[in-house]
């Protein structure tokens, strides 16, 4: 049986399939279509990522799994799986594949989609990976309905590292999975700031040229009277450059030491 072509979003009768050749005006478009689900209900998210996202391909089904990146020195969040995959193939990624998954480790590794048949995908795990059953058996399951073909896509957020799966009934064409590819930055990006909002604020903030100085410094982990001495300043000044930055940070991370605050901004490209 052939698998269902997603319909495009009721509120958008007259939205098309976007034509991936047509470069920084399909981003625009796939920005458009991407950039609400931070906002979407909890309860219909999984439905709406899956309705937006056969607007870029003709997708059967999807799931995105979004984890930290590690060493940003916020408390570890919980692993983020959205998508129109049916509900019990999704359970099945996250108690026995999860983060074993080799696709997933592999297309991050390369850091590039890994495109092809479901059996090719099964027969590259099974060379790979003793013990294969399981992680093959979630593959067949997720092309039983005639969805054959699979793009294991990775992403990068901006504190956190993902993977987007999307399954079809056919061989996607070049042009769709290089819009894929950049569907799959915006919604790690997108579902990263519906558990961290903060990070919009972090991502807005300016620092004078001493100021920065002074943070950077910090990140060495070197002490204030040895940033002082670097810096030509006194060390009340350096204590007093490292209190004004945690008051302006936002509340929710408030009680972080600075130091640590300014890692993370560091991996925002802020500092």
């Amino acid at each position: 049986m052939d698998a269902a072509v997603p319909h495009p979003d009721p509120q958008r009768p007259d939205a098309q399939r976007l034509d991936p050749r047509a470069g920084s005006v399909a981003q625009a478009q796939i920005d458009e279509l991407l950039t609400p689900l931070r906002a979407v209900a909890d309860a219909r998210l999984d439905i709406e990522l899956g309705s937006r996202l056969g607007q870029i391909v003709a997708a059967s089904h999807c799931l995105c799994v979004i984890a930290d990146s590690g060493a940003t020195g916020l408390a570890s969040a919980p692993i983020q799986m959205h998508g129109s995959m049916p509900a019990d193939l999704q359970g099945l990624y996250s108690t026995l594949i999860g983060e074993r998954d080799p696709l997933a480790m592999r297309a991050r590794q390369e850091w590039r989609p890994l495109v092809g048949p479901i059996d090719q995908h099964a027969a590259w795990v099974r060379s790979q990976v003793r013990h294969a059953e399981t992680f093959v058996a979630w593959l067949q399951r997720n092309g039983a309905g005639g969805a054959r073909h699979l793009a294991v896509v990775p992403a990068r957020g901006r504190l956190t590292r993902g993977t987007l799966f999307v399954f079809s009934a056919r061989a996607l064409a070049e042009g769709e999975v290089l819009a894929l590819f950049y569907a799959a930055q915006r919604l790690a990006v997108t579902l990263e700031l519906r558990h961290r909002p903060f990070i919009t604020e972090l991502m807005a903030m300016r620092f004078s040229p001493r100021e920065a100085d002074v943070l950077r410094a910090g990140l060495k982990g070197s002490a204030d009277e040895q940033i002082a001495a670097w810096l030509g300043l006194s060390v009340d000044a350096i204590r007093y450059y490292f209190k004004k930055f945690k008051h302006r940070v936002p509340p929710v991370i408030g009680h972080m030491k600075p130091r640590d605050l300014a890692r993370i901004l560091h991996q925002l490209d802020r500092l």
